[in-house]
């Protein structure tokens, strides 16, 4: 499974009511108004990213699965582009309700990669006694995708991740949502210890390769470090020449 580079537009029937903020993407109007310039590659962006999509989606409702970790193995890799895209096309089902969790706290991109405001730090929201359902945005283009898109860069972002608050508060988040299914997206898992801190609250893992820089001990290592952790349904080759 190859990833192009670029996001295809979505849209999506109207969900029941919401309370919650609603977002305008400018990067998928922009995407929708560029897209008779360049048809084939959009149309080929959305045959990839279904594709995933109908893979992914079959094997987490077989296995009870609701959490999927989306994780580049280096940065650069193309992990957030990963995470919007398949957000975007489990979203495009009208009855599949999705919400896009950025777990990348010490250098968050959902927001950037939608072009969607993002909404503050998760450390402070809790420090106040704030639930994190009001740091979820609705995008007004993508009605049944929701979005927890932090500001800025989270201090401290591994140790926040396995406080005990920001824990219990992610797993009530995701288990009182409407959602069938929430997309992590997570920081690259050869880096700091900040991917491996957060892999224990996913259900299953999707790995994002560099098809230009990812070696043989790249893959090695990260069979090392994945040992007992949730399982790795597959990997994805990003950016390759073919």
């Amino acid at each position: 499974m190859k990833a192009a580079s670029k996001t295809a537009p979505a849209k999506a029937a109207d969900t029941p009511e919401d309370t919650r903020p609603q977002v305008s993407a400018r990067d998928l109007r922009r995407e929708a108004a560029s897209a008779a310039a360049d048809a084939q590659h959009t149309k080929e962006i959305a045959k990839q990213f279904s594709l995933l999509r109908t893979r992914m989606l079959r094997e987490m409702r077989n296995r009870g699965w609701r959490r999927l970790a989306v994780v580049p193995i280096t940065r650069g890799a193309g992990g957030t582009f990963t995470s919007v895209n398949l957000a975007l096309a489990l979203a495009r089902q009208s009855q599949t309700q999705v919400i896009l969790i950025d777990l990348d706290l010490g250098n968050p991109g959902v927001a950037d990669q939608l072009g969607v405001p993002g909404r503050g730090l998760i450390g402070a929201t809790l420090l106040k006694g704030q639930p994190l359902e009001q740091m979820v945005s609705r995008l007004t283009e993508t009605k049944n995708l929701a979005v927890l898109a932090p500001g800025a860069p989270e201090p401290g972002a591994a140790e926040l991740l396995q406080d005990y608050s920001f824990v219990s508060e992610l797993e009530r988040l995701t288990k009182s949502h409407p959602a069938e299914l929430a997309i992590l997206d997570f920081a690259p898992l050869l880096g700091d210890d900040t991917a491996l801190a957060a892999l224990p609250l996913a259900d299953a893992i999707l790995l994002v390769a560099d098809g230009r820089r990812t070696t043989a001990a790249h893959m090695q290592e990260c069979e090392r470090l994945l040992a007992g952790l949730p399982p790795v349904m597959g990997v994805i080759l990003n950016k390759s020449e073919d």
